[in-house]
């Protein structure tokens, strides 16, 4: 819980590191007057939740969604939600996949979207086995059994102790700037865009631009938490601003004058650890 997904799997995070540093030496050759902070460094180009992402768990409930997002036909068996086996083994050594699990995959009452009900025609795998109910873990006597199980791991002591970094990771203090790029969490300089950067852009083919990529790939979750989350059992006295104020109501105000606007970036951390200025490298 206290990595992204990204670098769960050392072998992997050492490929998306070095194409990182690449791009910061192309950077600095290009020299600072040449750099756009939409085109900075970054280790992920895809991230860990976006409409296509939650579609892809819930094909079974909300097929239609799905054609709608793949062209009236659904994606090829392969790359469906068929066993949780196949996705484990993806979301560690696909470098395109690095999916966070939806909230569904914790609550028993919801374990339709793990049985094809529908009957639904989602082809054959290469082997030739149908795709049909997802195939689940040996251990899970059935769908809501095996979601049951995922409810009382996250609740165990283990989780809700360790639980803070990933709030961290994605709502708090290492979700963006230079602890970003010391926690390996650094995704698409796109992902951190928010309503008024994107109202900023000057031209409709970087509006458009923006809003694909928030579409396609996700964005990152504005800023909620100043200073690391508090863990379990641990007292809230003595965090004063720990919560950054009026978060949600700021960073989608359009109407704001360029004082206001300086701590809406710092609200939402927009562009915030994207400079190349400090000369810092996490990985030196």
């Amino acid at each position: 819980l206290s990595k992204p997904i990204g670098a769960l799997n050392e072998d992997r995070f050492q490929e998306f590191k070095k194409r990182y540093e690449s791009m910061v030496q192309q950077q600095k050759s290009q020299g600072a007057q040449h750099n756009h902070h939409q085109d900075a460094p970054f280790m992920y180009g895809t991230h860990y939740s976006a409409p296509g992402y939650v579609l892809f768990y819930l094909l079974r409930v909300m097929p239609e969604h799905m054609l709608c997002l793949q062209n009236g036909k659904f994606d090829v068996p392969d790359r469906l939600f068929f066993s949780m086996q196949s996705c484990y083994e993806s979301a560690l050594s696909n470098n395109a996949d690095l999916k966070e699990l939806i909230p569904e995959f914790y609550d028993p009452d919801c374990f339709d979207f793990l049985i094809n009900s529908m009957g639904l025609q989602l082809g054959n795998l290469q082997t030739g086995e149908r795709v049909d109910d997802v195939i689940l873990p040996s251990y899970a006597k059935s769908a809501k059994d095996f979601l049951r199980k995922n409810r009382a791991a996250l609740e165990s002591d283990h989780c809700t102790t360790h639980l803070p970094k990933w709030i961290d990771l994605i709502f708090g203090v290492t979700s963006r700037g230079s602890r970003a790029k010391t926690a390996r969490n650094l995704f698409h300089p796109m992902s951190y865009l928010g309503p008024v950067d994107l109202d900023a852009l000057r031209s409709d083919e970087d509006k458009n631009r923006a809003e694909l990529q928030a579409t396609e790939f996700g964005i990152v979750p504005d800023k909620l938490f100043r200073k690391e989350h508090p863990g379990k059992g641990e007292s809230w006295e003595g965090t004063e601003g720990l919560v950054m104020p009026d978060v949600l109501r700021d960073s989608y105000n359009y109407g704001a004058s360029s004082s206001d606007r300086i701590t809406k970036k710092e609200h939402t951390g927009s562009n915030d650890g994207f400079s190349l200025e400090d000369g810092t490298n996490p990985f030196a």
